[in-house]
């Protein structure tokens, strides 16, 4: 019995010193914490990361209220990436509407079907498009969103016909883009390869198709901060272009 006891105490103590030690470890400060990635999102906090900032950045809610979108249409959001926009159409367009996040480079597709999921944006359907044909339904938009990407459209002509074609007559398109006063005079291609576009260029492509440019802000966002790093201290400038598909 006595040999037992040391036994036994030497027991209890090991079990207790385990316990601890698994506490400790379950602390936050133990834990290896995966930095957040907005650039690659997989997590609903690297999807909340990479929203933060749009805001301030691109001036999103006066963006998204130049499309003029109300509950039930059926919108598209062109070059979703990430689908930041998508999901405040969602909202926008309520249950009873749609929205069409299209994109044609596999990793965007592969974060707008994740943010569908983590968000559980039930009025979202991913469109992986053509470089020419965002395969959208014709003549079943209200309106159409391009942020950003619009200087991506390799072969704009179709792109803009198709565009203009899934919109019903009156409907809206929106188009926000980066460009540098003094790059403007550049030939497109040479504006393109440093990932800007002028509004003039896009206004003329526009017409030359049918649509009827209503407005354009210019800029709407003065010294976008994002990209000061390459554009130095003041930054480049966003402009904001409305057109319609005439009735």
């Amino acid at each position: 019995m006595n040999a037992a006891k040391p036994r036994r105490a030497l027991w209890v103590g090991s079990f207790a010193l385990t316990t601890l030690a698994a506490w400790i470890l379950s602390l936050p400060a133990f834990h290896h914490q995966r930095p957040v990635n907005p650039g690659n999102p997989s997590t609903l906090q690297d999807f909340n990361a990479g929203d933060r900032n749009r805001e301030a950045q691109q001036h999103a809610t006066d963006l998204l209220k130049a499309m003029k979108a109300t509950p039930g249409d059926w919108v598209a959001d062109v070059g979703a990436g990430a689908g930041y926009y998508s999901m405040r159409l969602s909202a926008i367009v309520g249950p009873r509407g749609k929205v069409f996040a299209e994109d044609i480079w596999d990793p965007a597709i592969k974060w707008l079907d994740l943010r569908v999921k983590l968000f559980e944006l039930h009025n979202v359907e991913v469109v992986k498009g053509d470089d020419d044909n965002p395969r959208l339904p014709a003549g079943s938009l209200a309106e159409v969103l391009v942020v950003n990407a619009y200087h991506h459209f390799e072969k704009y002509g179709p792109m803009d016909e198709q565009i203009l074609h899934a919109l019903k007559p009156g409907g809206r398109l929106v188009i926000a883009d980066y460009s540098m006063p003094s790059h403007r005079q550049e030939a497109r291609a040479d504006q393109v390869k440093i990932h800007e576009i002028g509004p003039d260029l896009v206004r003329a492509e526009l017409t030359r198709l049918g649509f009827r440019v209503l407005t354009c802000e210019d800029p709407f966002v003065k010294g976008m901060p994002k990209v000061a790093i390459s554009y130095g201290p003041k930054g480049i400038d966003m402009w904001l272009m409305v057109a319609v598909r005439p009735q």
